[in-house]
């Protein structure tokens, strides 16, 4: 009986030390989340939007996201809209 306590016991402390390592790494922006535990309860607030904070909406990037084709000289996926690389076979205009 006294090892299985031992066990339970281990198993508690292992518990609350992942736990409150998880809670520091996160107040302290190395685990990658973007808020930290808050006991348990998690909040399904959203974050504010830019323009709930006051910025102003030039200040809220959009993503670039342009066309890609292979090139046929180098088999490298480039945009469309690319000029010359410098390569004498380029085939781009």
């Amino acid at each position: 009986m006294g090892l299985l306590f031992k066990f339970v016991m281990l198993g508690v402390v292992a518990y609350v030390a992942w736990n409150t390592a998880r809670r520091w790494l996160g107040l302290l922006g190395g685990s990658g989340s973007s808020s930290p535990m808050s006991g348990g309860r998690a909040s399904s607030a959203p974050p504010p939007s830019a323009a709930a904070r006051g910025a102003p909406p030039a200040a809220v990037r959009r993503p670039v996201v342009e066309d890609t084709k292979v090139c046929p000289a180098c088999s490298a996926y480039v945009s469309v809209n690319a000029g010359k690389c410098g390569r004498s076979d380029c085939p781009q205009s």
